[in-house]
């Protein structure tokens, strides 16, 4: 379960940001909000889900990127050299940016344990620093701290990190990764985490520097579900969408694992059904209907298993009925076992409803003077009411990170009048 993730010199952020799930002390109008948003963990109130907004080139896509490429050198760095070199992008718009290192560093629950770690990348991809901080006989204690390729481990809690070659650790790999490649407990345990319960959605293109960990196909997930016979299951999801297909079917071919085909029925001048056709996915149906299809095998393991979510531009080629509809998802708990999270970007603020969601659920990216990106929740801010109308007030500017738009027809009017 993700707690807490910050970042700082890198992208558009300058300054360290923080976006945290742990929920606040604030009560919702409606005792049914808290109760579908809150998981109690350990005596701890956390959310399952969070919802990042903002203007245009605000920073909302940097922050989930930046997660993306944390997540990907803590899975892939020991094997992948050269991996850190794609990481790396400092901000730019200081005079002393690219010469410090940039911050990385996350706070979350791996059964049962809380765990901090994170790292400093230089500009030329090697580790400047790298730490893990876990529970103690009362308090959090340090398991390893590094230095350069110099790593100091801790005994009594970290005693993996001992007797290993270290002599082959490279400055671009990080010794959490190394340590468990070695099978060490704690290091295994958390990089498995991010492996295995950590999905990033946000595009192969905004990806594209990576040359690892991408699924063959944006389908794979739902067509396993396929493939184990579960077609009446993804029917069922696609039915509660307001889709009425009646049939999928995969070729046997492998070599086409983004070919899905499905039926559709036949009808007479009537209404009556006559027959009926199929219908390629990927040709012929809607972007949406591609998005929530490739939706269903990622969700449907995610509800079962636990883990986070993170997806960019979430309304995206979806209507603000199934929009609502997916984060209703997360918040039910009949469904969603296993209390899984989801962090998302959006433009749509028609989730921004006190009946959906809680005021510390939602986070705003907002440029400052220096173009240096600085998040902030709507927790923070005084003098909102938790049943107040989130969306209407956001819109009218109450809350900030909304695009300052200059008047361009107006300028060219002016132009044309000049030339007159």
């Amino acid at each position: 379960m993700l707690i807490e993730f910050s970042i700082g010199n890198y992208g558009s952020f300058d300054k360290i940001q923080t976006l945290s799930f742990k929920a606040t002390g604030l009560e919702s109008a409606s005792d049914e909000v808290d109760r579908s948003n809150i998981v109690d963990a350990n005596g701890i109130r956390y959310l399952k889900i969070a919802g990042l907004y903002g203007a245009n080139a605000s920073g909302k896509s940097n922050f989930l990127r930046g997660f993306a490429y944390f997540r990907e050198m803590v899975v892939h760095s020991v094997q992948a050299e050269g991996l850190s070199e794609n990481v790396v992008n400092p901000f730019r718009q200081s005079l002393d940016g690219i010469s410090k290192p940039s911050f990385f560093q996350i706070i979350f629950l791996v059964e049962e344990r809380k765990y901090r770690y994170g790292y400093m990348l230089d500009a030329d991809g090697t580790i400047a620093s790298e730490w893990l901080f876990g529970p103690a006989e009362k308090n959090e204690t340090y398991y390893f701290k590094r230095t350069g390729v110099q790593v100091q481990c801790n005994g009594e809690w970290f005693a993996e990190g001992l007797d290993l070659p270290q002599d082959n650790l490279r400055p671009d790999a990080l010794f959490l990764s190394f340590c468990s490649s070695y099978n060490g407990m704690h290091s295994k345990s958390i990089r498995s985490f991010l492996n295995r319960l950590v999905t990033v959605d946000i595009g192969a293109k905004r990806l594209r520097r990576i040359a690892v960990g991408f699924a063959a196909s944006k389908y794979s997930q739902t067509n396993r579900l396929i493939e184990s016979g579960q077609e009446k299951l993804v029917l069922r999801w696609f039915k509660e969408a307001g889709l009425p297909y009646t049939g999928i079917r995969l070729p046997e071919d492998e070599r086409f694992p983004s070919t899905v085909f499905l039926t559709k029925n036949i009808y007479d001048d009537r209404g009556a059904v006559i027959g009926q056709t199929e219908m390629e996915l990927e040709r012929d149906e809607s972007e949406g209907t591609k998005k929530f299809y490739g939706y269903i095998g990622k969700l449907y393991r995610k509800f079962k298993e636990g883990g986070l979510y993170v997806v960019d531009e979430i309304d995206s080629n979806f209507h603000p009925s199934l929009l609502q509809k997916l984060v209703r998802l997360f918040q039910n708990k009949e469904i969603n076992v296993a209390d899984a999270q989801l962090l998302f970007t959006s433009h749509d603020t028609t989730l921004m409803d006190p009946k959906i969601m809680r005021r510390d659920q939602f986070y705003f990216a907002e440029k400052t003077l220096h173009e240096a990106t600085k998040l902030y929740s709507l927790a923070d801010l005084k003098g909102i009411r938790n049943n107040s109308d989130f969306a209407r007030q956001y819109l009218a500017g109450m809350y900030g990170a909304l695009p300052i738009l200059g008047d361009f027809l107006e300028e060219i009017e002016e132009e044309f009048e000049q030339e007159d």
